[in-house]
């Protein structure tokens, strides 16, 4: 196994503050090198101690506003949702995939070769909470049967994403939960940055990175959450977005190959995953699970599932993206990676 190391820089801001007068005060800004892929996020301390600056309290008026006026337009309701489309009787020959409450359909404005929208629930709202594991293993357990029958359909078809947008902070046009999946011939930019590193890291290590990325991380101990099955959950050294949340298959690359004891294992954390978010006053989040087909190739990639947080709805919304991210592509720190761990041990440990 190789060790993993994560390199951290500090460096110190001073200014006058008007708050106390315009006395000096200073102030610690540290920056946090993704080990892998080497993109940066940064962290003061001050914003985790005001951090409802930032996100805002979630407006539960609003929210119950929102889902009431939704409700009676919504087509993935029950009421409506005969009227989405349907697959091509070649690769789905019922139309659609019906596990418990999910339903897969074809997104109607595709944005790959192969491209699925899963239904997770007849709610046309749910709490973090209430995202349990049985409505995302059945969500899942859909996403894998519609895989599978692309793989069986297009050779080509190669790289997978599933995702979510809950809520319109996450991007969602639709409050009613739901998953999509991408399947397609060409990687998109991230998912080829990240098959070519960890490819690299096998090359010249001889060793899966995230496999050893889990050693590193359960030897030190702050940020490793725990493991679900297969899957380990960690609190990401330097996240893509707030509060990320890793999983990673100990084996697996291949979403077609999870067996039923996997996808299951993924859903308890994942609901697991979203109670955290839930206790730390979230309610909005997207993720992203990024597989690909077994090959004959030893890249040294596993199934990675990366869950985050986004801003709460509330009045007079602002994105919670901004020049940091969308012009430097550096993420900033909320709440710090190691405070997140240890809350979502606390979770999990609940179940």
């Amino acid at each position: 196994m190789a060790t993993i190391g994560f390199r951290t820089t500090e460096q110190a801001a001073e200014l006058l503050n008007p708050l106390k007068h315009f006395s000096a005060a200073a102030q610690r800004v540290q920056l946090r090198t993704d080990p892998l892929l080497g993109h940066s996020a940064v962290y003061n301390p001050l914003i985790e101690e005001g951090v409802k600056t930032f996100i805002g309290a979630v407006d539960h008026p609003l929210v119950e506003r929102l889902k009431d006026d939704s409700a009676s337009g919504c087509i993935f309701c029950p009421e409506k949702i005969e009227a989405v489309a349907r697959f091509v009787p070649a690769l789905v020959p019922e139309g659609r995939i019906r596990v418990g409450e999910a339903v897969l359909f074809p997104n109607l404005l595709a944005l790959a070769p192969h491209h699925a929208v899963a239904v997770v629930s007849r709610a046309h709202f749910l709490e973090l909470s209430e995202f349990t594991p049985d409505l995302i293993g059945n969500a899942l357990l859909g996403v894998r049967q519609y895989v599978a029958a692309v793989f069986a359909q297009d050779a080509a078809a190669r790289h997978v994403s599933v995702n979510a947008n809950y809520l319109f902070p996450a991007g969602a046009s639709l409050m009613h939960p739901h998953f999509q999946v991408l399947v397609s011939h060409e990687p998109y930019t991230h998912v080829a940055r990240l098959l070519q590193a960890c490819s690299d890291y096998c090359a010249a290590h001889g060793a899966n990175y995230h496999n050893d990325l889990i050693d590193t991380e359960r030897a030190r101990g702050e940020r490793y959450i725990g493991a679900t099955g297969a899957w380990h959950w960690l609190a990401a050294y330097a996240p893509l977005a707030s509060n990320e949340i890793l999983a990673v298959h100990e084996s697996r690359g291949d979403f077609a190959a999870l067996t039923d004891a996997d996808i299951a294992e993924l859903a308890r954390g994942m609901s697991a995953t979203l109670r955290c978010y839930e206790s730390l006053n979230y309610l909005s989040f997207n993720f992203t699970l990024y597989a690909r087909r077994d090959g004959a190739e030893d890249d040294g990639f596993n199934c990675l599932l990366r869950c985050m947080t986004r801003q709460n709805p509330y009045p007079n919304y602002r994105t919670d993206d901004f020049f940091l991210q969308k012009g430097l592509q550096t993420e900033l720190i909320v709440t710090l990676p190691e405070t997140l761990a240890q809350r979502s041990r606390e979770v999990l440990a609940a179940r």
